[in-house]
């Protein structure tokens, strides 16, 4: 004769399947979250790489006496983009917050120059936002002076070099972006962030 289970038997056979079907659900639905949200992150880097890489910074000079450059932001993207200003190529402080790199001619590493932090206003202004619109340049002019730029250590050709990251950049028109993402500046999570670098400018100081 065959044993026959008894119905405590069946019950916790039953409960075993359960929790075994239960576990498999869980995990199915996990694993399909973890990849979508991979997918998505990686999704949001490829475009902000993409966005970034069609901005194009340079470095010119603009005079010699006195000695001011002009540092542009030329968009090649086929849309609007927004740039939050603060610690930019923009930014009209770009040289006392290290932006700019200077190599006197026949030397190798640049000239130590001096930086400073800055505490801003919170929430920034409308002026710290700027819409570039496809094919367009927004530039900016900096004074180089003493004691921020030590002048004496820069006569002749000089190589000139702008890099730094962005806080925020935007693939929209200003006024196509929320109120709130405006008022994080270069803290919302919905903007593009990245590194940016100009090629080498070589001046005559």
């Amino acid at each position: 004769m065959v044993p026959q289970q008894s119905p405590r038997s069946h019950g916790r056979i039953f409960a075993g399947l359960g929790i075994f079907i239960v576990l498999v659900v869980l995990w199915n639905t996990w694993s399909s979250s973890n990849a979508g949200s991979v997918t998505s992150q990686q999704e949001r880097v490829d475009m902000s790489d993409q966005t970034l890489s069609e901005l194009k910074v340079s470095v010119r000079q603009a005079s010699s006496s006195p000695p001011k450059l002009t540092i542009g932001v030329t968009n090649t993207h086929s849309s609007p983009v927004t740039l939050f200003t603060w610690d930019s190529p923009l930014d009209p402080l770009a040289v006392q917050l290290g932006l700019l790199s200077f190599t006197p001619e026949g030397k190798d590493t640049p000239v130590d120059i001096p930086t400073i932090q800055v505490r801003r206003l919170m929430p920034p202004g409308d002026n710290a936002y700027v819409t570039i619109e496809p094919g367009q340049t927004e530039e900016r002019e900096v004074l180089l002076k003493k004691p921020m730029v030590p002048l004496d250590q820069l006569q002749g050709k000089v190589k000139v070099v702008c890099k730094g990251k962005w806080r925020s950049v935007w693939a929209a028109k200003k006024e196509d972006i929320s109120a709130e993402s405006l008022k994080n500046g270069g803290t919302d999570e919905a903007a593009l962030k990245g590194n940016f670098k100009s090629d080498e400018t070589e001046i005559e100081l």
